[in-house]
């Protein structure tokens, strides 16, 4: 069996095959997780709900896609897919009802395969490790090439869930689940949950940039500094880049600037601020320092960038600075190191994850939010730096 990489692709010609879906601990998996196979037209959107099989509806209406129960997979006739279908995806996402906050983060391994009809082992994509929370996901694609049906490795996540893939495959969103009556307290009030991140101030109006991961599932959000405590509501998100744009009902302090021109180079120094660990370590903004470790992601993913300055969970949404307080990146995610020791044996150290600039900057541009940038200029103190960055990077509070 071929084991593929993120973005790789090989022919499976025609015929029957069986693609599907495994996850460890097995029987965690399949309580908590749930498969689709969503057929799609040349322009990737699917033209109905009749195009998305599962368990739920596991056949598709000209019978070529059918889901095969018990193993989970679906079963392809490729030769009878209708000329109209031009791909297959196939998608992954969190059962509706599950714990608040379940993501994919919770199992030790993921990955998709396909067999031949006779379940003779063909190709495996195992998804790499990552500690965002994503709770949907497009592991694979079948593709039609010229005549020829190829299996391309996909691994795109969404952190807003089903609602975000439904929208992305220009199917309507699902209705939300109904309240678990036992998630009450005794007072007849929803139980609530707390949890928190980061983010920075890109205009003087008070539009706050974070992660979407930060703020998803959130009624109530503040923005929490030593100076100051204001509420804050979504204006904008891009729950594909993980990216979420908030505005404070009051102007924040201080204003954050990027760094016009040569984007971070590798081997650069720079900085985080943030407020890691809920508040653990203090009410105060911490900062760690490092490097540029890479120009590229996890599953090289172009998107994002690596760097080696400490983060902890709450660091999330947080600038990434460069020697001059200017943005770099948005501070999206750390290696999951427990992980990756279950399934190397070895212990990374330091291994971060940022959304590169230019994304966060075309985001703002499409919200329609100017920002503010500079060339790049002579090195300061860190602690210059950090004196400065304490009036416009916030704590973000959410409750859900």
């Amino acid at each position: 069996m071929q084991e593929l990489q993120p973005g790789q692709n090989r022919p499976l010609g025609g015929g029957r095959v069986k693609i599907g879906v495994a996850g460890e601990p097995r029987e965690d998996f399949v309580a908590r997780t749930q498969i689709g196979a969503v057929l799609l037209a040349a322009d990737g959107r699917a033209r109905d709900l009749a195009d998305l099989i599962s368990a739920d509806q596991p056949r598709s209406r000209d019978g070529a896609v059918a889901f095969a129960d018990p193993t989970g997979g679906f079963e392809i006739d490729l030769d009878a897919v209708p000329v109209t279908v031009a791909g297959i995806a196939l998608v992954l996402t969190v059962r509706p009802g599950v714990p608040l906050g379940t993501t994919f983060g919770v199992f030790a391994a993921i990955r998709a395969w396909v067999t031949d009809a006779a379940d003779a082992p063909l190709l495996v994509f195992p998804l790499p490790p990552t500690s965002r929370g994503e709770t949907a996901m497009i592991l694979a694609e079948l593709y039609r090439r010229q005549g020829q049906w190829k299996f391309r490795a996909v691994g795109q996540g969404f952190a807003a869930g089903l609602a975000a893939l439904a929208t992305h495959f220009g199917l309507p969103a699902p209705e939300p689940p109904a309240a678990d009556p036992g998630a009450r307290s005794g007072a007849g009030q929803a139980r609530e949950t707390a949890f928190s991140g980061t983010g920075f101030c890109v205009h003087p109006d008070g539009y706050v940039l974070t992660n979407h991961h930060v703020i998803e599932g959130a009624r109530e959000i503040l923005a929490r500094s030593p100076r100051q405590r204001c509420a804050l509501e979504p204006v904008f998100a891009d729950p594909t880049n993980d990216l979420a744009l908030l505005r404070a009902a009051a102007p924040l302090a201080g204003v954050a600037v990027f760094r016009d021109g040569p984007q971070a180079r590798l081997g650069e120094a720079v900085m985080v601020v943030g407020y890691p660990l809920g508040g653990l370590l203090g009410s105060g903004p911490q900062v760690t320092t490092g490097n540029v470790s890479s120009l590229i992601g996890l599953g090289d993913d172009t998107r994002s960038l690596q760097f080696t300055a400490p983060t902890q969970s709450g660091n999330s949404g947080g600038p990434l600075l460069d020697g001059d307080g200017a943005v770099v990146g948005v501070v999206s995610s750390k290696l999951n190191v427990v992980r990756v020791h279950e399934m190397t044996g070895d212990i990374p150290q330091n291994v971060n994850f940022a959304i590169k600039a230019a994304l966060a900057r075309g985001f703002l541009e499409a919200a329609g939010v100017d920002y503010q940038s500079r060339l790049p200029r002579p090195t300061r103190a860190t602690a210059d730096i950090a004196a400065e960055a304490r009036d416009f990077v916030v704590k973000i509070e959410c409750r859900g």
